[in-house]
C-alpha cells in the first residue's frame, strides 16, 4: 500500500515537473532582437526621443524576432498606450509560421493621432500564438512636437451645403497650434480654382499648444459665385500660411452650386431678359458714356466670365470713328478657361480737331463666328478752351477799343475848350471903356 501511494506521488511530480517544463521552454521561445521606428533603432533599456513628430502622419515599426523552437500561429502586436482619447494606437501582424532560430521581420504601421499630447508613452511590442503564454518587450518614447505646427480643425460653411450662383458663400475656418511657438500672421487662402475665385484673411497671432489662447476661428471669408456658374458640385480649397510663410497646410471640401435664374442674357439690350445667354459667358461693359476733352485719352472696360465646361477664345473689335484713335489692352483676343474671368481696356484718345458734343464708337465680342454682344459707346467732347494767347489778343482788342474811345472823348473836350476860348475873346474885344 505504501509503494503504490509512494509510485503514485512521483508519477503525480512527474507530471507537473513536465508540465512546468513545457511552459518554461513555450515562454522562452520567442526572442525581440530589434525594433525599428521609421529607420530609428529603439533602445529597452532608455528613453527614445521622437523629435519634431508630425502628428498624423503614419509610422512603420519593423520588429526583428525569432524562435528557439518551431512554432505556428504567430501574431505581433504594436500597440501605445496612454492615449486619452477613443482612436486606439496599434496595429497586428497576420498569423505566420516560424522555424526554429530564423530571424524574422514584421512590419506594422502606428498612426499617431493629431491630439497626442507631448508627454512620454510606452509602446508595448507583444508576440503571441495560440496557447503559449504572451512575450512582451516594452520601450519607452519621449514625444516632442515640432515648433511649428498648425491643424485645421474645422471648416464651416455659409450656406451649409449649397449655394444660389450669384450669391456669396461665406467661409469660417478654425485653426489649432499643435507646436511649441506662438504664430503670428496667419494666412488663410479660400478658393474655388474651377470658377476662378478666391478670397483671403489673416490670424494675427495664435499661442502655443497648451495655451489657453490656442484656437481660434477665423472672421467668414466672403466668397461671391458667378451669377452664370453652371449648377454641380465644386471643390472649394483651404489653404493655411504660416511661418512667415514657410509652412502650409491645406484641406478641401465640396459644396454644390445651383443654377441662378439671373444669368443675363449676352445681347445687352437691358429689357430684364434673364435667360442664361449663349454657353454661359457674362459680358459687363462700363461705363458706356464718359466726358473727354480734346487730345484727351479715356478708358472703357470690358468684363468677361467664361461660366462654360471648357475654354473659350473671345475677340473685342472697335469700329473705328475719325474723331478719335482707339486700342485695346493687353490684347482684343482673351482666352479663358472654365470658370476664369478677365478684363480688355478700350483707349480712346480724341482727335485735337475732333468736333465738340457727343460722338459714338461700336464695340463688338465675338467667340468665333457667334456674335456675343455688341454696343455703342459713346464720348461728350467738351468745346475746345481758348489759348493764353487767344486771350491775350482779346484783352488787346478791348484795350485798344477803349484807348480810341478815351482818345475821341478827350479830342472833343480839348475842341469844346479851345471853341470856348475863342467865344471869350471876342466879347474882350466888343467891350468900351470910358
Amino acid at each position: 500500500m505504501i509503494k503504490r501511494t509512494f509510485k503514485l506521488f512521483w508519477t503525480i511530480a512527474l507530471v507537473l515537473i513536465s508540465a512546468v517544463m513545457v511552459s518554461g521552454v513555450a515562454s522562452a521561445a520567442f526572442e525581440i532582437s530589434e525594433v525599428e521606428l521609421d529607420e530609428d533603432t529603439l533602445q529597452e533599456t532608455s528613453s527614445n526621443y521622437v523629435r519634431d513628430l508630425e502628428k498624423g502622419d503614419e509610422f512603420e515599426v519593423k520588429v526583428h524576432l525569432s524562435s528557439t523552437i518551431d512554432a505556428e500561429n504567430v501574431q505581433v502586436t504594436a500597440e501605445l498606450r496612454g492615449y486619452d482619447h477613443d482612436d486606439r494606437v496599434e496595429d497586428i501582424t497576420d498569423v505566420f509560421d516560424m522555424k526554429e532560430n530564423v530571424t524574422y521581420v514584421k512590419k506594422l504601421t502606428l498612426k499617431f493621432p493629431e491630439r497626442l499630447d507631448q508627454d512620454r508613452y510606452k509602446l508595448r511590442i507583444q508576440v503571441q500564438d495560440r496557447d503559449s503564454p504572451t512575450f512582451e518587450q516594452t520601450y519607452e518614447l519621449e514625444i516632442d512636437t515640432p515648433r511649428h505646427l498648425l491643424s485645421i480643425k474645422d471648416i464651416i460653411f455659409s450656406p451649409e451645403n449649397r449655394v444660389v450662383a450669384g450669391r456669396a458663400l461665406l467661409t469660417t475656418v478654425r485653426l489649432e497650434n499643435r507646436g511649441e511657438k506662438d504664430e503670428e500672421g496667419i494666412k488663410i487662402k479660400v478658393a474655388i480654382p474651377s470658377l476662378g475665385i478666391s478670397a483671403s484673411d489673416y490670424i494675427d497671432e495664435l499661442e502655443k499648444e497648451g495655451d489657453d489662447d490656442d484656437e481660434t476661428s477665423s472672421e467668414e471669408i466672403y466668397l461671391r459665385i458667378p451669377v452664370c456658374a453652371e449648377t454641380g458640385e465644386y471643390t472649394v480649397t483651404i489653404d493655411v500660411t504660416y511661418d512667415e510663410g514657410d509652412e502650409t497646410i491645406s484641406t478641401s471640401r465640396q459644396i454644390t452650386v445651383e443654377e441662378s435664374e439671373s444669368c443675363p442674357t449676352g445681347d445687352g439690350d437691358g429689357d430684364g431678359d434673364t435667360k442664361p445667354q449663349s454657353k454661359k459667358t457674362t459680358i459687363v461693359i462700363g461705363p458706356e458714356s464718359l466726358d473727354i476733352n480734346p487730345g484727351q485719352e479715356v478708358i472703357y472696360q470690358i468684363a468677361l466670365t467664361n461660366g462654360g465646361s471648357s475654354a473659350r477664345t473671345y475677340t473685342v473689335a472697335v469700329d473705328g470713328a475719325s474723331w478719335a484713335n482707339f486700342r485695346v489692352s493687353p490684347s482684343n483676343v482673351i482666352v479663358l478657361e472654365p470658370g476664369q474671368s478677365s478684363a480688355a481696356y478700350i483707349f480712346a484718345q480724341a482727335n485735337e480737331d475732333a468736333p465738340a458734343g457727343e460722338n459714338s464708337f461700336a464695340v463688338t465680342v465675338t467667340s468665333g463666328d457667334e456674335v456675343l454682344k455688341q454696343v455703342a459707346l459713346k464720348s461728350n467732347i467738351a468745346a475746345p478752351e481758348e489759348t493764353a494767347w487767344d486771350k491775350v489778343k482779346d484783352g488787346l482788342e478791348i484795350g485798344l477799343i477803349i484807348l480810341v474811345v478815351l482818345l475821341v472823348i478827350l479830342g472833343l473836350i480839348i475842341g469844346f475848350n479851345k471853341l470856348k476860348g475863342d467865344e471869350e475873346g471876342e466879347e474882350e474885344e466888343s467891350k468900351t471903356y470910358y
